[in-house]
C-alpha cells in the first residue's frame, strides 16, 4: 500500500537565505536527512516536484535536479507512471550524516581527521559561481552574446585535425596556447612577455594557490584590500597566510598605510586596474611604491586583472607588471569575465626567475588544464575572434551601461544613489538614509533579482550599505522594468 504524505508538505524543509549554502543543496541535504533519521520512511511518495517546488518557491527545475540526484545515491526511486518515492530498500547501515557548515559553524568532526588547511576550510565558503542566473548578477558577462558557433568551429578544428591529445599536456599549458596569450598581452595591453613566462591555471584561484604556495609559508603576512573578493580572502586564509588589511579609497590600496603597519608582509594582492568591489583604480604613485615595498622586502605582489578588458573610455590601462623594473610582480589573468566562466583557463605572467618553480609546482598539484579546451582556445585568439568578441562586448556594455545609469537614477531617486566607474561589468548602488544592506539584500532576492551586499565584502572596516549590482548581463530592452521592481524591492516598508 503506497504511505501518502498528510498535512503540511515536507514540513521540515527550511530554507534560510542568509546560509551561504545554494538552495537546492540545502534541499537536498535536508531530504537526504529526513531519509536516515525515518522522518520519510521507505515506500514514502514524495510530492510531484511542480507542488515542491511551488511550496518552496523555488522553480521546477531546480527542485528535479535535488529529486534525480537523490535517485543516483539511492534514497529515491522511481516508478513508472506513479512518482517518485522513499527507496524501498535502503542501506542497512546509514552512511554519516552530512552537514553544511555555515557562518563559522563547523560539524562534529574529531579534529585528529582534519589538517590544519582542512579544519580552516570547513569554516569558509567556496560556494562561487552557485548563485541563480537572475538579473543584475554581479561579475556576469553577456552570455547569450557569445559566438558559441565560432567557438564550436575552433573546437571542432582541433579536435579533427588530431592536434589535440588525449594524454596530459605540458605542466606550464600548450605552448601555443602562451604564444597566443603573449601575442595578445603585447598587442592589446602593451605588456610584452616570453610566452616561456606563462604558467597556464584552471581558473584564477588557481593561479592566485600557485603563487600563495610557492612564495610563502603559513603565517607569512599578505597585503589585502578591505573590502575585497570575500573567496580570495578565505582562500588565503584556508592556506594559512596572515591577513595583513590594508584601507581602500578613491587611490585605491592605501600603500603607505599597510607598510607601515605590516611593513614585513611576504606577499601583496592587488586590483590594480579595477578594484572589486569598488570599482576603483590605483593611481601612479601608490603603483611605484607598491614596487619600492616589495624590491626593498624582498616581498612579491599578486596583481589581479580579472576584467581590465572592459574599460569604457579609452584604451585598457596598463598592467602593474608593465612598469615593474624589479621583476617582482606576478600577474595573473583568466578568461572567466572576457569568455564565460566555466571555460576554466587562466594564467600566470611570472618573472623569468620564478618560472622552473611555478612549472613543477603546478604540475605536482593539478598535472596540467585539459589539452582540447586550450588549444580551442589558442585557435580562437589566433583566429582573431578574441580580439572580436571583446571589441563587440564592449560596445555592448557601453550601452547597456549608459541604460543602466539613466533608468536607474531615475527608478532609484531617493532610494539609493548608483556609482558605476569607467570599466568593469558592476555598479554600486549606495543606499540612502543609512539603511543596512543585508537586509535589503532579502528583499532583492524574494524579488526575483540578484544583487551582492558590499558588506559580505568587508572584513573589518565598516563602510556606508550597498549593493553590487551587475549591469552588463541585462539586455537593454528590460533594463528598466528590472530596476524598477529593484525600487519597489528596495523601498522601505
Amino acid at each position: 500500500m503506497i504511505k501518502q504524505l498528510e498535512g503540511p508538505i515536507l514540513p521540515f524543509l527550511r530554507l534560510d537565505a542568509g546560509v551561504a549554502l545554494p538552495k537546492f543543496r540545502q534541499v537536498q541535504d535536508q531530504l537526504r536527512m529526513a531519509i536516515l533519521h525515518g522522518h520519510l520512511r521507505a515506500g514514502t511518495r514524495l510530492p510531484a516536484s511542480r507542488i515542491l517546488a511551488e511550496e518552496l518557491g523555488l522553480s521546477r527545475q531546480t527542485v528535479v535536479r535535488v529529486l534525480e540526484n537523490l535517485k543516483a545515491e539511492g534514497y529515491l526511486e522511481a516508478r513508472q507512471g506513479a512518482g517518485t518515492f522513499v527507496a524501498a530498500a535502503l542501506p542497512r547501515q546509514s552512511p554519516k550524516p552530512r552537514f553544511a557548515p555555515t557562518r563559522g559553524d563547523a560539524p562534529d568532526i574529531a579534529l585528529s581527521r582534519l589538517s590544519r588547511i582542512g579544519e580552516l576550510s570547513r569554516q569558509m565558503s567556496a560556494d562561487i559561481g552557485q548563485m541563480e542566473e537572475k538579473p543584475f548578477l554581479p561579475n556576469r558577462p553577456a552570455l547569450e552574446r557569445f559566438p558559441f558557433a565560432v567557438w564550436r568551429k575552433c573546437w571542432n578544428s582541433v579536435t579533427r585535425s588530431g592536434k589535440a591529445t588525449m594524454g596530459y599536456g605540458d605542466v606550464a599549458g600548450e605552448l601555443v596556447l602562451r604564444q597566443r596569450i603573449a601575442e595578445y598581452l603585447a598587442l592589446h595591453r602593451r605588456d610584452p612577455c616570453d610566452p616561456e613566462q606563462i604558467v597556464i591555471t584552471p581558473g584564477g584561484h588557481a593561479a592566485f594557490t600557485l603563487a600563495a604556495l610557492a612564495l610563502a609559508d603559513p603565517g607569512d603576512g599578505i597585503w589585502f584590500e578591505d573590502p575585497g573578493p570575500l573567496t580570495t580572502c578565505n582562500l588565503f586564509r584556508t592556506l594559512g597566510l596572515h591577513l595583513c588589511l590594508a584601507d581602500v579609497d578613491a587611490d585605491g590600496m592605501d600603500v603607505a598605510g599597510v607598510s607601515a603597519r605590516y611593513p614585513d608582509a611576504r606577499l601583496a594582492f592587488v586590483m590594480p586596474s579595477r578594484h572589486h568591489p569598488l570599482g576603483v583604480t590605483l593611481s601612479l604613485p601608490r603603483r611605484l611604491a607598491l614596487l619600492e615595498w616589495a624590491q626593498a622586502s624582498d616581498a612579491w605582489i599578486i596583481e589581479d586583472d580579472y576584467d581590465s578588458e572592459f574599460r569604457y573610455d579609452g584604451a585598457p590601462l596598463p598592467s602593474m607588471r608593465s612598469v615593474d623594473s624589479h621583476d617582482r610582480v606576478i600577474y595573473a589573468g583568466s578568461f572567466s569575465k572576457a569568455l564565460y566562466p566555466g571555460i576554466r583557463i587562466g594564467y600566470l605572467v611570472l618573472p623569468p626567475q620564478l618560472v622552473g618553480v611555478f612549472r613543477n609546482l603546478a604540475g605536482l598539484i593539478h598535472r596540467s588544464v585539459p589539452v582540447e579546451a586550450q588549444l580551442a582556445l589558442a585557435e580562437f585568439i589566433g583566429g582573431g575572434h578574441f580580439a572580436s568578441h571583446l571589441r563587440r562586448m564592449r560596445g555592448l556594455y557601453v550601452e547597456r551601461r549608459e541604460v543602466f545609469m539613466e533608468a536607474g537614477g531615475m527608478a532609484l531617486a531617493g532610494l539609493a544613489r548608483l556609482d558605476c566607474s569607467e570599466s568593469g561589468l558592476n555598479a554600486l548602488a549606495w543606499l540612502e538614509g543609512g539603511r543596512e544592506d543585508q537586509a535589503v539584500h532579502r528583499a532583492v532576492l524574494d524579488a526575483g533579482l540578484q544583487c551582492y551586499p558590499l558588506s559580505d565584502y568587508t572584513i573589518t572596516t565598516p563602510r556606508p550599505g550597498a549593493l553590487i549590482l551587475g549591469y552588463a548581463g541585462v539586455p537593454a530592452d528590460r533594463m528598466k522594468p528590472y530596476l524598477l521592481r529593484l525600487a519597489e524591492a528596495i523601498a522601505p516598508a
